[in-house]
């Protein structure tokens, strides 16, 4: 690598090269649904989405078509699901979590108490603690490649969750964005809905791309009618060309064909990053990265006075990170701190040489700091 060399481990962007295969077919998409359904996807439609969308990730969860609300991206859905919390609501989070999340909680005045992760998932000793203890509204979880820590939560220790969540009557949501996204040649089993829930939220930013806008999240039986009011306040119609894309992109296979393609185009990314990650940091991280677009670095040696000016020897190496303290609940901040710079890597966009390259380029300034 030449010392121009630069990697900015800030963004979880998709490669270049997936979206510039996706051109001609979203070209080609675009248009045939635009023909096909005419004025019905360029007139105002119904708030929850396009129909025949709504009816395709139904089947894929074996519930009623009704349950289902096509938004504008998978944060949308869920900032609207905050939307129809009572305000100051109560919600559990895990100890690091996606951070727009985190903020967009925080702008209906909920407060967040986060919960400790281990290997397995939550920590279920301390869950259940919290929910009998405070008057919890809802909990949101990441279990499939989490971010920022890349742990997959066991099957069990998910059901526990559930359970807790449904005997103390806490609205579980899982936001399953990564769970298609695995790269390690397994796969992430399903999670089962009833008529009380789990709610599921996801996107098709990763799988299809971040500019077609486009997610979903599944609500109880009981809860759409709420939740529908609470959509048709906020807005009156979702993007619904980019919608009849994505149904068309499922109906037609090419969906599954793209995420197959996904899972073996980042496998090397991610074994660079793993790689790097144990020659270079090892006991600096949770667990090895399985998939999804995250993973997170705890530098020991980076306290908080010499955070500023590590992250800026950094940039000035050619390495672009950032402290990852907005992903943190305020009630776990305290401890996360002292355990060092806490910083969230993403890896997809790049090539594994140049992982290699930045990540040792990490090293090397760390090492300066003593």
């Amino acid at each position: 690598m030449s010392e121009k060399q630069s990697i900015n481990f800030l963004r979880g962007v998709p490669a270049e090269e997936v979206l510039s295969r996706l051109i001609p077919l979203a070209a080609e998409g675009y248009e045939k649904v635009i023909r096909r359904h005419g004025t019905d996807v360029l007139q105002y439609g119904h708030f929850t989405g396009f129909k025949p969308l709504r009816e395709l990730i139904a089947g894929w969860h074996h519930i009623d078509p009704e349950r289902v609300i096509v938004g504008n991206g998978g944060l949308e859905v869920i900032s609207l699901f905050f939307k129809s919390l009572p305000r100051e609501s109560v919600v559990i989070v895990e100890e690091a979590t996606y951070d727009r999340v985190a903020l967009d909680a925080q702008c209906y005045g909920h407060r967040l108490i986060g919960v400790k992760l281990t290997p397995q998932g939550v920590d279920l000793g301390q869950f259940k603690e919290v929910v009998s203890n405070n008057a919890v509204a809802a909990f949101y979880g990441i279990p499939f490649h989490q971010n920022p820590t890349a742990i997959n939560y066991t099957a069990d220790n998910r059901r526990a969750v559930e359970r807790a969540c449904r005997e103390h009557n806490i609205l579980c949501v899982w936001d399953i964005c990564y769970q298609p996204l695995r790269y390690d040649g397994k796969a992430n089993d399903s999670i089962e809905v009833s008529e009380w829930g789990p709610i599921l939220a996801s996107s098709f930013t990763k799988t299809v791309s971040p500019g077609t806008k486009c997610g979903y999240i599944i609500v109880p039986k009981d809860y759409v009618g709420h939740f529908s009011a609470v959509i048709a306040n906020t807005r009156i119609n979702p993007n619904l060309p980019t919608q009849a894309f994505i149904a068309d992109f499922i109906e037609s296979g090419r969906y599954d064909e793209s995420v197959k393609y996904l899972r073996g185009f980042y496998k090397p990314r991610m074994d660079a990053l793993n790689t790097a990650l144990s020659t270079h940091f090892p006991g600096a991280f949770p667990v090895p990265i399985t998939g999804g677009f995250f993973a997170p670095l705890t530098l020991s040696n980076i306290s908080k006075d010499k955070e500023a000016a590590f992250i800026e020897a950094a940039k000035e190496a050619g390495v672009g990170i950032a402290a990852a303290w907005d992903a943190v609940p305020a009630n776990c901040l305290e401890e996360t701190r002292r355990k060092g710079l806490f910083v969230r890597l993403t890896f997809p966009a790049f090539e594994p040489e140049r992982i290699q390259w930045g990540m040792s380029r990490l090293k090397e300034t760390a090492e300066r700091f003593g």
